[in-house]
């Protein structure tokens, strides 16, 4: 009995990885824009069809394809950036909101034009099996740990020391301000939104070989899957998304063994009605973002 619930836990935490990364790059566009970014799972999608097109019609390997998935979301990124995140400084929510659902429906359909709206079979990835203190886990769902933890600590040592992170911060506490010394918020955002898009890609990647298959649909479940992270951890807090992110990939491990699979994506939702009603502002808000 014991053995299983750990077994579920460390499964868990894989897929707390998989959200985390996806996550924190929303959070970020959140902490400079203000607004949330209903496209950013349109981007994790994107990043998956790159690699799974690099590796069917380029013969191309799985770590190459890795680089043409998230250099061809990075591409698309600079794109909508350019031409509409930058437009989003200043303006009202709901603009951000209507038009970043825009994008989404468009990346989303274009996709689904160009490919067809079926399933397509991801054959790259490491998915032999290791055993590691009793637990077997595929080579795959290691990678992604690892990947999870330099990615974070990465963003920590980004945030704290690079230019672009303390303009980052900045911009996230007073954009007021940060246009009086003049820092170029504009810049700032679209770097900032170039950087969490690449995020969702790179997870899209490592992912693909666990879930097998891509279809152009699988963005928007990761938005909303991705929402009640940012919102318990707390809007532009870095830190808050990845422990919300463990939470609920072990929550949804355990509930889809113990209770039910087709409970498993309701969880997300009841773990933040539960935890607004203790801390409105999420679990790990904190007055200053990043």
């Amino acid at each position: 009995m014991l053995s299983t619930v750990l077994e579920q836990v460390v499964n868990g935490i894989v897929t707390g990885s998989v959200y985390a990364i996806v996550a924190v790059g929303m959070t970020m566009i959140f902490g400079v824009l203000r607004a949330i970014n209903f496209a950013h799972g349109e981007y994790y999608m994107l990043g998956t069809f790159g690699a799974w097109f690099a590796i069917d019609y380029l013969g191309l390997s799985y770590e190459a394809s890795i680089v043409v998935g998230v250099l061809a979301t990075i591409v698309v990124a600079y794109v909508v950036g350019q031409l509409v995140m930058r437009r989003m400084v200043g303006a009202p929510a709901e603009s951000g909101v209507l038009a970043t659902l825009g994008i989404a429906l468009i990346l989303q359909n274009t996709v689904i034009f160009v490919f067809g709206g079926g399933y397509k079979f991801f054959s790259g990835g490491y998915i032999e099996p290791i055993s590691i203190f009793g637990f077997s886990l595929a080579q795959q769902r290691i990678l992604i740990l690892v990947v999870c933890l330099v990615v974070f600590v990465g963003l920590e040592l980004m945030v704290t020391y690079s230019r672009l992170g303390m303009a980052m911060r900045a911009v996230s506490q007073n954009v007021e301000c940060c246009e009086v010394v003049g820092i170029d918020v504009p810049q700032v955002v679209l770097r900032t939104f170039i950087l969490g898009a690449a995020l969702a890609a790179l997870s899209g990647v490592l992912t693909a070989p666990v879930n097998v298959s891509v279809y152009g649909g699988m963005g928007e479940l990761i938005t909303f899957k991705t929402l009640p992270i940012i919102i318990m951890g707390g809007l532009g807090n870095v830190r808050g998304t990845f422990f919300a992110a463990m939470i609920l990939g072990i929550a949804e491990s355990l509930v889809a063994t113990y209770v039910g699979l087709q409970f498993r994506d309701t969880v997300g939702f009841a773990t933040l009605i539960l935890v607004l009603m203790w801390r409105p502002h999420g679990l790990f808000s904190t007055q200053a973002r990043f």
